[in-house]
């Protein structure tokens, strides 16, 4: 079973760079150094065989396993001049610790021994043509750990099918939780889940003396930091069950369980492998628990990395919109641009051009409404009250009988004493007192007018609006202020 996240885009503003790093290191390892690895083993079974020294640990080997019971019958039926039966019980040899620590400690072959100095000779021959080889040197073994081959097991590669197949998973992962979650946590959780995978291969393997290498376990550590860093959120998943594939929407926590489900029946139901599935349990629990605690040392996760790039429908409105415009199609250029608003009702370069539009027609409904829809938006933002105290006095000046709201109106006059328009922001209030004086926000209004007024140095105009506030809005917060302030003075 294959179960693979996907995305939809990669984001080069922030490229994955660490990624490509560790991508190109595993590449430049394998092709500058492990290239001959095959022909270095090849050399050293070919000198085990042919030197004379499968002649002498064989033997004692068989032996060994008649003694401990655990021999065979075709263990025993080796013949010496059987070169195929001979390179299996070898293999057999290397890969049984328990036996391979006697040997090395001289507890099988002893100084007493007519044929140990030519043992010993062979011996270590052996061993320095397995060492030519990158991976055996420097791979995790078990029963003889180094610290180093901890970390450096995870740069190792078997053969080049084996590098290509971590690498395409390394690229998938590695980009989206590098963009997603940073270059530090990502390159934390990495390395770190390579060393769990090997301490837990390490534990449950203690006697094993085959080496360990590759990515895979670093890798599946990303799978795990994969399925709690995206939790809830819903991704995109490739799988295929053998005969079937397709794809699926799923929150990505599920992954987790599934995946870790996946490498336990492998472990104990499909028989002999060579794949450290052990190692993969490791990494994705590691990753796990590295990307929950993370995450919250590092900071947020940006979940929204890899969502699919919306269809861009307004640029070519827009681009439309604004051509019908320079050959004065004033009415289809409106029903463009209300198209536009349609997907972002309040974009104000759109609103804006409407208002261009519509003020040719200055007493149609159409100028009012355009004209209310792009004060509301401008007086949301300070920086854009100034273009809307100028939207609003061309409003003014076009039309009979504006149509504006009084709560509008209100702001309008907010924005024209903020900005030293003192005149037109009292023409206004002083009109909705007459008119409406019960509205509610006019006394805040009047207080900011009065505050504008003394900013301007007009102090008489400031102590007259303050006593007009509470004479008409005696109830109101804005008198109990004034009043307080009055009498500390």
């Amino acid at each position: 079973m294959l179960i693979v996240p996907i995305s939809g885009k990669i984001g080069w503003k922030n490229p994955p760079l660490v990624t490509l790093a560790i991508l190109v290191i595993n590449c430049l390892v394998f092709f500058l150094f492990q290239i001959n690895d095959d022909q270095a083993r090849l050399e050293a079974e070919h000198l085990y065989l042919e030197s004379g020294l499968a002649g002498i640990e064989v033997p004692r080997y068989m032996d060994y396993l008649e003694a401990t019971g655990t021999a065979t019958d075709g263990d025993l039926a080796v013949d010496p001049d059987d070169a195929e039966g001979l390179m299996r019980l070898h293999f057999a040899l290397e890969a049984d610790a328990v036996f391979l620590n006697r040997l090395n400690g001289e507890q099988v072959i002893t100084p007493r021994d007519a044929v140990y100095e030519r043992w010993r000779m062979l011996r270590h021959d052996y061993e320095e043509k397995c060492n030519r080889s990158v991976a055996f040197a420097h791979g995790l073994r078990p029963a003889t750990p180094r610290v180093s081959t901890f970390f450096t097991y995870m740069f190792l590669h078997g053969s080049v099918g084996h590098l290509v197949g971590n690498m395409v998973f390394l690229w998938i992962l590695g980009c989206m939780i590098e963009i997603g979650a940073g270059r530090a946590l990502f390159t934390g959780i990495y390395l770190s889940s390579g060393l769990m995978a090997a301490g837990l291969f390490w534990l449950v393997y203690p006697t094993s003396t085959v080496p360990l290498v590759g990515a895979s376990g670093a890798i599946a550590g990303l799978m795990g930091a994969y399925t709690v860093l995206y939790g809830r959120k819903t991704v995109s998943v490739f799988y295929s069950l053998g005969f079937y594939f397709n794809t699926a929407r799923i929150p990505a926590i599920i992954l987790l369980p599934v995946w870790i489900a996946n490498e336990c029946y492998q472990l104990f139901f499909s028989g002999v492998s060579h794949v450290a599935y052990v190692a993969h349990i490791g990494g994705l629990a590691g990753g796990a628990v590295l990307a929950f605690a993370g995450a919250r040392l590092v900071g947020g996760v940006n979940r929204d990395s890899f969502e699919e790039a919306a269809e861009d429908k307004v640029g070519p409105l827009m681009d439309d919109a604004l051509e019908h415009m320079a050959h004065l199609e004033m009415d289809k250029a409106s029903c463009l641009f209300e198209q536009i608003l349609d997907f972002s009702p309040e974009r104000v370069d759109v609103l804006t051009h409407l208002f261009n539009i519509h003020k040719l027609t200055p007493e149609s409904d159409a100028f009012h409404d355009i004209t209310k829809r792009l004060l509301q938006v401008q007086l949301k933002d300070p920086a854009t009250h100034a273009a809307a105290i100028g939207v609003y006095q061309a409003y003014a000046e076009r039309v009979r009988r504006p149509a504006l709201s009084i709560p509008l109106y209100l702001q309008v006059a907010g924005a024209m004493a903020t900005a030293g328009e003192i005149a037109g922001a009292e023409k206004i209030l002083l009109a909705i007192l007459k008119k409406r004086p019960q509205t509610p926000g006019l006394p805040t209004s009047l207080v900011k007018l009065a505050n504008a007024f003394r900013e301007g140095g007009q102090v008489d105009a400031w102590k007259r609006y303050r006593t007009l506030v509470c004479k008409h809005f005696p109830d109101s917060v804005e008198a109990a202020i004034i009043l307080r302030a009055n009498t500390r003075a």
